[in-house]
């Protein structure tokens, strides 16, 4: 399988944090793969591969953004509130797939520009009201209070190295750290979780470090790609590879093994710099317990928490190999 047909394979099911079940029963197949494949009560998907030597954690977000259905109007049309940091000034005239009893398909509400002063109307709250073309009767039997809902799925590919989804954030991690178990020869145990609601806390790798006695972690996360209207200083290039993070919670001997392998190797990277925490599951793994040490490679993305989020499949490559020449070398 190509790395784009991986990635494809993997952004196909939602999973709105906190409902990741329904990627877990579609994905089950491809992870069962890489090894033995579990289920936890966290929501988080573990795959264990046994092995001797040092027993290493790698990390990257099964959960995506999305809405959680608040209610149902008289007219039929169905209120939502974000569900993690979604960018609300994207959302307006977006299609959402409602899962409910069965998906049902919507379109978020939007005046037309010859209605309004021309203004935005971006939501400040994070609500939004949804279209499904149905009267409250008849809404009521599909929809629930509760139910989530998650941007119509799509997967394009555009001039062969790069692609936009609504789910980069993070299965394009998840991609990473199974290229890199197909690129490794480590000998090293590896429990590779796919964690569940990183967007609305981390919950899901806190419950996982506590419960996987690792020697190390690997996280692996999205970072924000530059842009025209973007800060240099604070963002990767794409096609500049994979983005070894350095911050005061990250172990640092092992960051700079990443440095030193990336050289070696010659494989692309790139160092991003953070002054403390690093927003990422990397945080919570490294303060479980007595402490693990860890590190982060990310990706760089475009256009991060919207539906059309971009990477470009080079820096996925990149982040693979030099993940997986690090579980050798440790």
């Amino acid at each position: 399988m190509t790395t784009i047909e991986l990635l494809k394979t993997l952004t196909s099911p939602a999973g709105v944090a906190g409902e990741e079940s329904s990627s877990f029963e579609s994905l089950k197949g491809l992870f069962s793969l890489y090894g033995d494949v579990s289920y936890d009560v966290a929501g988080n998907i573990i795959i264990h591969k046994k092995g001797k030597g040092k027993h290493i954690l790698l990390d990257a977000h099964l959960d995506t953004i999305g809405f959680v259905v608040t209610g149902i109007t008289d007219d039929g049309f169905v209120r939502v509130q974000k569900v993690g940091g979604v960018d609300m000034r994207t959302v307006e005239g977006m299609e959402l797939t409602l899962h409910g009893e069965k998906d049902i398909y919507g379109v978020v509400c939007t005046v037309p520009p010859h209605l309004s002063d021309g203004e935005s109307k971006v939501s400040t709250d994070g609500t939004a009201v949804v279209d499904i073309g149905m009267s409250k009767e008849d809404a009521e039997k599909v929809i629930s209070i509760g139910d989530r809902a998650s941007f119509r799925s799509s997967f394009s590919v555009l001039n062969e190295n790069r692609v936009s989804s609504p789910y980069i954030d993070d299965r394009g991690g998840i991609a990473v750290l199974l290229k890199a178990l197909e690129y490794t020869k480590t000998e090293n145990e590896i429990t590779l979780v796919c964690s569940a609601q990183e967007e609305t806390g981390g919950a899901g790798a806190t419950c996982a470090s506590f419960n996987v006695p690792a020697d190390l972690s690997v996280s692996v996360d999205v970072s924000f790609g530059e842009t025209p209207d973007s800060k240099a200083s604070e963002c990767g290039k794409m096609n500049g590879g994979a983005m070894v993070g350095f911050a005061p919670i990250l172990d640092r001997n092992y960051t700079e093994m990443l440095v030193e392998i990336a050289k070696e190797k010659e494989i692309p990277y790139q160092k991003e710099i953070m002054n403390g925490r690093t927003g990422t599951n990397a945080d919570h793994i490294t303060i479980s317990k007595g402490g693990v040490p860890s590190v982060l490679v990310s990706i760089p993305i475009r256009y991060m928490h919207t539906p059309v989020e971009m990477v470009d499949i080079r820096d996925i490559e990149s982040c693979a190999k030099l993940i997986a020449e690090f579980l050798e070398r440790v």
